[in-house]
């Protein structure tokens, strides 16, 4: 799944940097300055994430969380410089999702943007759909055309793990490790069997091999 992120955070630094590390890990993001143009481009656009500054030229971060929240539920987790528990304690109570104090550690962050992300989306998700292809993820169920396909367990979990983050190239061992677990020992071959079987089933290329590296479905 592919998640559109609004950053909104004044400071040109920091919001440079953020910016730079949610596209390393490959999120969609429009980053702006100001309240205003936050809320002219949460008008204009589906986000699955806001990133709000609470301390914001203009508007403020607490107007903007205010006029979103009149619409929209969508996930807000607050990074701010304001570490007063009653600040936070009020952000809350206006159903943030989470509250960041400044100075932050950048890969704790993302670590903490990804979790918010699977709570909220992934974890959620009864079906997955790509093309023709339609996983049922509760009942280990897939179908292609409408015509449920026999795949076994493995099989299952490797297709839900690469349709869940498409775009990304998982190598052999990372597969085994997402599906079999940190305590597999086995041939990472077994990878390719595995695929193999998948695309038998398919009938259709919707696993890329990426020659020396492994495998990856395209986004869409």
């Amino acid at each position: 799944m592919e998640y559109h992120i609004l950053l909104v955070e004044d400071e040109k630094e920091i919001r440079t940097a953020m910016y730079n590390f949610l596209i390393r890990e490959h999120y969609q993001v429009v980053a702006v300055e100001t309240g205003e143009e936050a809320l002219e481009q949460f008008k204009k656009a589906d986000f699955h994430l806001v990133l709000l500054d609470m301390m914001l030229p203009g508007i403020s971060g607490e107007e903007v969380l205010k006029q979103i929240r009149l619409n929209s539920d969508v996930p807000i987790m607050i990074i701010s410089a304001l570490n007063d528990e009653l600040i936070q304690l009020d952000a809350f109570e206006q159903s943030v999702d989470d509250y960041v104090v400044k100075p932050f550690s950048m890969n704790i962050l993302m670590h903490k943007i990804a979790s918010l992300l699977r709570r909220v989306y992934e974890q959620q998700a009864k079906e997955l759909v790509y093309r023709d292809l339609r996983l049922l993820v509760n009942n280990y169920e897939a179908y292609y055309q409408n015509e449920l396909l026999d795949l076994t367990v493995k099989e299952f979990e490797i297709l839900q793990t690469m349709l869940q983050n498409s775009g990304k190239v998982y190598t052999r061992e990372e597969l085994l490790t997402v599906v079999w677990g940190y305590e597999y020992f086995g041939d990472s071959r077994n990878i390719d069997v595995h695929i193999k079987n998948i695309r038998k089933k398919i009938k259709e290329d919707i696993i890329k091999t990426i020659k020396g590296i492994g495998y990856k479905v395209e986004r869409l």
